[in-house]
């Protein structure tokens, strides 16, 4: 981490802002081990009547800043997770050219056939860890911390629900909401999670065939992907919903569009999906 910090982009960049997403995890997890232990000491040692609590107060004040924190240092992770930077966010030196082997001075006759070595057997480099991206270490979206991002998304989802049952268009300010924060991994996860898959496909129908809805659609599937579980159940509900709707080929055609993470693309090339599908 250390020779990062003295090649990476912060040894070119003043201004390069980055976060290292397992480095951040670990403090997540002392963070949150703090927390909790500062809340333990809280809760078998209150004050007894007539002692000063000033002590008390101000470990609560330091539970309470944990706490904080804790939202938005999560949100940042789950941005930087979600949205890796091409090649790590460092720029790694291309690979040195071999040089070319030395002819031989002499040897045997011009033209003779040297003898060909097998390459040698290398062993596959081991998967690169998720290395430092700015994603999340500056503007965060429209939500200070993950809570707030999914109070929104609750609330845009059962406005979803509720005009779908009752045969209403979905509000304006909910696709407002969903293009504005397609990208947004809290956001994303709790209004689809909310929603499940079958409504995630009246969503889908509700959008009418506009571009910028369906794109909207698509972008936070995608994203929601990364952190809700897509498997082939949930799938197959979404596109069970989608032909009730009349709408699978278009359900079809926003799951193979969308950037789905490696588990759901495993679920979707299960369903053996392609644009002209009519049943899974």
């Amino acid at each position: 981490m250390a020779t990062q910090m003295r090649t990476g982009p912060a040894a070119r960049d003043p201004e390069f802002r980055g976060i290292d997403p397992p480095a951040l995890n670990q403090v997540i997890r002392q963070l949150q081990d703090a927390q909790n232990a500062i809340q333990g000491w809280l809760n078998g040692h209150r004050p007894p009547p007539g002692v000063s609590a000033a002590g008390y107060r101000q470990a609560d004040e330091v539970a309470r800043w944990a706490a904080e924190q804790l939202g938005m240092l999560t949100r940042r992770y789950n941005f930087a997770v979600t949205h890796p930077s091409p090649g790590g966010g460092i720029d790694m030196p291309p690979a040195p050219t071999p040089a070319p082997a030395p002819r031989p001075a002499g040897g045997g006759p011009a033209g003779a056939p040297r003898p060909v070595k097998a390459p040698p057997h290398r062993t596959p480099p081991a998967k690169a860890a998720p290395q430092p991206t700015p994603h999340g270490a500056g503007d965060i979206g429209d939500f200070p911390d993950r809570p707030a991002a999914s109070r929104a998304a609750k609330a845009d989802a059962l406005a979803v629900a509720a005009s779908v049952q009752h045969g209403r268009p979905v509000p304006d300010s909910v696709w407002r909401h969903l293009r504005a924060n397609a990208g947004d991994p809290d956001y994303t996860e709790k209004f689809y999670e909310r929603l499940g898959p079958a409504a995630a496909a009246d969503l889908l129908k509700a959008a009418q065939g506009d571009k910028a809805r369906l794109g909207a659609v698509q972008q936070s599937l995608g994203t929601s992907s990364h952190h809700l579980t897509m498997d082939v159940k949930w799938l197959r509900a979404f596109l069970a919903e989608a032909d009730r709707a009349d709408i699978r080929p278009v359900a079809v055609q926003v799951l193979l569009g969308a950037d789905m993470s490696g588990r759901t693309r495993e679920a979707i090339a299960r369903l053996d999906l392609h644009p002209s599908t009519a049943t899974a």
